[in-house]
């Protein structure tokens, strides 16, 4: 036993020791007090972002699905969601129904607007309640967002009318609505809603009859969001609720052709959390947190393994006067426990505010947008989760030096200096000659020898920020701007109309305008570009019967519908060729034809091996009406080269179907309505700025409805992945560059102060303070080589194994081994751990010889 036999009730005595010795080792207190907030703040900083980038992600992937619901029916009729809404299982249920998708007003032409009516449930999950106003009432009543009400023309002011012009089945209606309500729009919303009343909805009922089925026209469909009770996994709910109430979904192995099958779907928004479906950055967290915790033991552990060893002499003494094992853990660890009291709540608070500082940084590095809003609530379990692995590092950390103040006899206490193994008799170096004299740097490499295990630790953690600073450094300099680029763009820019860029493309008003092409070629920066045609899947499709091509949508023949493409000279031009040749002069003659690969995001080729160069492939020519279709005309080529077209450049960004491509002249016979998709073009060198300025002049003066994008565009989204990068990085290193700095500070000064005496008598018989310095300088240049040499070692097998290990997972990454970041901070890590002990003995060096001869 540890005890005395029956025990000692002398808490009370224990207390009072241990506010003793708190009060005693101020210096010590205030270093461990920092150690500890900043422990606390990297913890709480990285909780904080986990919290925030969860809470934001799930925030914006609401607004971006249009409104808040676990499950979403997509296209239903009234009768389906009667049948739905009534269900147990069901907590809340949004109903919407749409009235027209084709507004016909000026001014929507960039700004994509469409009627709908919305229940309360509704108008909440969307967020779309008037913030001015109230919901509309009476059939002439409208409220709208400001940005639709900016694009109509209409100030957004109560009273105002809103004219409308729209279609609905192809019949063209003309209504003047009384604004009743507007809210701000979304900054994430690149389309505008108008809200009708139930009035409204009721008295066009016969215009509004649900037809989705048999013409595919929108207006009259309804869209429900659902809440189910309770938790447990959504999906299965969503099966659970179809399944009783009749119908049946994709998920579930439904059809289209099955006379219960509708179009249901889990919200993005629910699917799964950000951590969870993405494994890199679960496992990035799990590293961080693991690397906090070392850095916390690093310091804190170094400062009470020298506060006990400080204070051997007086716990020997104690356990002369019958105080236990325990005991001396229990004033220990009561002395752990007062400091993370004071350190705990300031780190708590310091580090919540950074964490909340950097979400926009880590949000602008997604593919989310802090412009958007960012959403960091003060949830209780980042200061619980904090709290719990500071209190775990302290304790952790503090455990060996308690063991060791308990262990150690009174003998052993008595007579320990400053060797870290001969105080507990466990080992004892054995006298050596000296061969060297008395040299300071000899004398000093000499005194980091008494305490290896202390040095060990500071050299340790002033590695560890190195070592992460230039990792920082190599991911931020290894991030490929040109592979990022030329995954979104091979060109210099693309022009279409709006719709395009908003995923909009298959309508006919959507087509890009040739008067729009034109004066893009008559610009004085132009120098080369190519026009896009496809057709439209509505309109006439095509379809090939070929084996090696599968896809959901069908023609009624059961062969899989295909998209095919005309493209002139500069984009066929530009495309990468996988296998075969590209001959333009055999490609024009109709007989032969390009196919297009799917890719990885590293630009790994999806190779179809089904299908070979110098194959034939019958292309069917289907005229659509309704949702039925008719072979027109069939034709047959031969695959010329199988090719790599850009997803953003040479489609119409709408993904699923396998891409052919003719050209231009051999395409356009083939259909009775080609549609000019877009418009791709370089210009010459130095002049996108000149480009940018007169495209944005053309389309806000001449046509509204057409847009642009270039390769500034994703210049700048890479620009926040790299600043994120950087920001974040930086911000970790430094704290823990300060932590490990905090550390050194705190071995020197512990140093120090236990060989006052010694100082002192090496004074009495000779040594000038100015050697003395000299000496204590040493030893601070002896921790800067000892982390210079093993950052070095450390961080170079740290770049080569792990950081090209994980950079060989990002496809826009080009590993490069960089060291430049730690020779730049080498310079100043001399000089500084030279110059602190040289400070830091100005201090006992104001007390006289004689006064600290005299102290024990």
């Amino acid at each position: 036993m540890n005890d005395i036999l029956f025990g000692n009730n002398n808490g009370a005595v224990i207390k009072k020791l241990s506010d003793r010795y708190f009060k005693a080792g101020k210096s010590r207190n205030i270093i461990a007090i920092i150690a500890i907030i900043l422990t606390t703040i990297l913890f709480t900083t990285i909780f904080t972002l986990g919290s925030g980038l969860t809470d934001t992600v799930h925030d914006q992937n609401i607004r971006k699905a249009g409104g808040d619901g676990q499950v979403v029916l997509s296209y239903i009729s009234d009768e389906v969601y009667d049948n739905v809404a009534g269900n147990s299982l069901i907590d809340r249920i949004a109903y919407t129904k749409a009235v027209s998708y084709r507004l016909k007003n000026p001014g929507l032409e960039r700004w994509r607007s469409d009627l709908w009516y919305m229940d309360d449930t509704a108008l909440e999950f969307a967020r779309y309640t008037p913030t001015t106003g109230r919901r509309p009432e009476g059939s002439n009543e409208i409220i709208a967002d400001t940005k639709t009400l900016e694009a109509l023309g209409v100030p957004a002011q109560i009273g105002e009318t809103v004219s409308l012009t729209y279609a609905i089945k192809g019949t063209e209606y003309t209504t003047d609505f009384i604004l009743c309500g507007f809210w701000e729009t979304d900054s994430l919303s690149n389309i505008g809603r108008l809200i009708v009343s139930k009035s409204f909805v009721d008295a066009h009922s016969d215009i509004l009859a649900y037809t989705y089925p048999t013409d595919n026209d929108y207006s009259g469909v309804v869209t429900a969001y659902v809440m189910f009770r309770g938790n447990g996994d959504i999906e299965a709910r969503l099966h659970q609720l179809l399944s009783e109430t009749g119908y049946t979904c994709d998920t579930m192995g439904g059809s289209p052709e099955d006379g219960n099958y509708v179009i249901a779907r889990v919200s993005p928004a629910y699917q799964s959390s950000v951590l969870s479906d993405n494994l890199a950055m679960l496992i990035s967290c799990i590293v961080g947190v693991l690397l906090i915790i070392v850095t916390g033991y690093l310091i804190i552990y170094n400062i009470f393994q020298i506060s006990v060893i400080s204070d051997i002499q007086s716990y020997g003494q104690l356990k002369t006067l019958g105080i236990t094992k325990r005991q001396i853990k229990r004033l220990i660890n009561r002395q752990a426990l007062r400091l993370s009291l004071i350190g705990i709540p300031v780190g708590l608070l310091a580090g919540f505010l950074i964490g909340r500082t950097l979400v926009p940084f880590l949000m602008n590095g997604t593919s989310y947008t802090a412009d958007a809003g960012i959403k960091v609530t003060v949830n209780p379990l980042i200061f619980i989760g904090s709290t719990a692995f500071t209190f775990f590092t302290v304790f952790v950390s503090v455990r060996k030096p308690a063991k060791i103040a308990g262990a150690v006899s009174a003998i052993e206490a008595v007579r320990y200096t400053e060797n870290d193994a001969a105080a507990f008799g466990t080992r004892r170096d054995k006298d050596k000659r000296a061969t060297h004299g008395a040299k300071l740097q000899f004398m000093a490499l000499a005194n980091l020898g008494r305490n290896r295990k202390r040095t060990v630790l500071v050299i340790v953690s002033m590695t560890l920020s190195l070592v992460l600073f230039n990792t920082v450094f190599t991911l931020s300099g290894g991030f490929d701007i040109d592979k990022y680029i030329a995954k979104f763009m091979d060109t210099d820019f693309v022009i279409s109309n709006t719709g395009y860029f908003q995923y909009q493309v298959e309508k006919s008003e959507n087509d890009l305008s040739e008067s729009f092409v034109e004066a893009v070629k008559g610009n004085n920066s132009f120098k080369d570009g190519g026009r896009l045609y496809s057709s439209w899947l509505l309109e006439e499709p095509f379809s090939t019967n070929h084996n090696a091509f599968f896809s959901y949508n069908k023609d009624q023949n059961g062969n899989s519908y295909v998209r095919l493409y005309g493209a002139d000279d500069f984009l066929l031009n530009n495309m990468e060729v996988i296998d075969g040749t590209i001959d333009l002069e055999k490609l024009k003659s109709g007989k032969y034809i390009l196919l297009s690969v799917e890719c990885n995001d590293d630009g790994t080729v999806i190779d179809n091996p089904n299908i070979s160069v110098g194959e034939t492939v019958r292309i069917n020519h289907l005229k659509a009406e309704g949702l039925s279709t008719t072979i027109t005309d069939s034709y047959d080529f031969t695959i010329m080269a199988k090719v790599r077209a850009n997803e953003n450049t040479a489609t119409t960004r709408n993904t699923g179907a396998t891409r052919f491509y003719l050209p231009t002249e051999i395409f356009l016979p083939l259909c009775e309505h080609p549609h000019l998709v877009n418009f791709t073009f370089d210009v010459t060198e130095r002049t996108e700025a000149e480009m940018t300025e007169f495209l944005n002049d053309y389309i806000d003066s001449v046509e509204p409805n057409m847009d642009f994008e270039s390769k500034a565009t994703y210049v700048s989204s890479f620009d926040n992945l790299t600043s994120l990068i950087i920001t974040i990085g930086g911000a970790l290193s430094s704290i823990i560059g300060i932590i490990g700095i905090a550390n050194f500070v705190n071995s020197v000064l512990t140093s120090v102060i236990t060989r006052k005496k010694e100082f002192a008598m090496l004074q009495s018989i000779g040594m000038t303070g100015r050697q003395l310095k000299r000496m204590l300088s040493f030893e601070g240049l002896y921790y800067a080589m000892g982390t210079i040499i093993t950052s070095v070692v450390l961080g170079g097998l740290f770049s080569v194994v792990v950081v090209r290990g994980i950079s060989s997972g990002i496809w826009f990454f080009t590993y490069r081994f960089v060291m430049w970041p730690m020779l730049v901070i080498y310079p100043f890590l001399i000089l500084l751990t030279m110059a602190i002990p040289a400070l830091l003995y100005r201090q006992i060096a104001k007390v006289s010889i004689i006064e600290r001869l005299r102290q024990n």
